[in-house]
């Protein structure tokens, strides 16, 4: 039951990201989301990602609620995805931004390219 519960959730975050992201689309909003969301290799990935974190019994949903949530992380993981931003970085600013979720930091983390 947990699983399945996690399993939506991490569908209705997924869904969720991308859903803004085409409604946005007919209103001006922040190039990078536009790049991040048109990077066919980058959303592969993060549909990999995705899957894998459904499976996982042990991550945990990070409260990633609003619209501008959605697109900060979403830019955030793309230009780690291109190595414009390091692991590093990325870690931290998400393990600043939403403390206790390191696990889910460090999961996301290792499957970068």
């Amino acid at each position: 039951m947990k699983s399945e519960c996690k399993r939506h959730s991490v569908v209705a975050l997924a869904i969720f990201l991308f859903s803004i992201l085409v409604l946005q689309g007919c209103v001006n909003q922040d190039p990078r989301v536009t790049a991040a969301v048109e990077d066919k290799p980058f959303y592969s990935w993060f549909n990999k990602l995705v899957s894998q974190i459904e499976k996982d019994p042990t991550y945990k949903r990070i409260p990633i609620d609003t619209t501008a949530q959605s697109n900060e992380f979403l830019v955030l993981l793309h230009d780690t995805y291109r190595h414009r931003v390091t692991k590093e970085e990325f870690s931290q600013r998400i393990n600043t931004q939403y403390p206790n979720h390191q696990y889910e930091t460090a999961f996301i983390v290792a499957r970068f390219p």
